[in-house]
């Protein structure tokens, strides 16, 4: 009997779920009120791109010596 109350249980709650959503009005004045009109933000985004290749390069080149020196010292 358990199986039959939990699956009319469910049934009902996902029917009266349905229900409330469908009884909301639909007219235009019950809608959420227009964005406000602002103007866009100029964000730099591609202004530091050049440092961050430049940033790149020397932490690589840093990297290869390093990698380079502890391979010298162990052959």
């Amino acid at each position: 009997m358990r199986p039959q109350i939990v699956t009319i249980l469910t049934l009902l709650l996902f029917l009266m779920n349905g229900i409330s959503m469908l009884g909301q009005s639909s007219t235009a004045s019950s809608g959420p009120p227009p964005p406000a009109q602002r103007t866009p933000v100029d964000l730099p985004i591609d202004g530091s791109v050049y440092l961050l290749l430049i940033a790149g390069l020397v932490y690589g080149v840093y990297l290869i010596i390093k990698n380079k020196r502890v391979s010298d010292t162990h052959s």
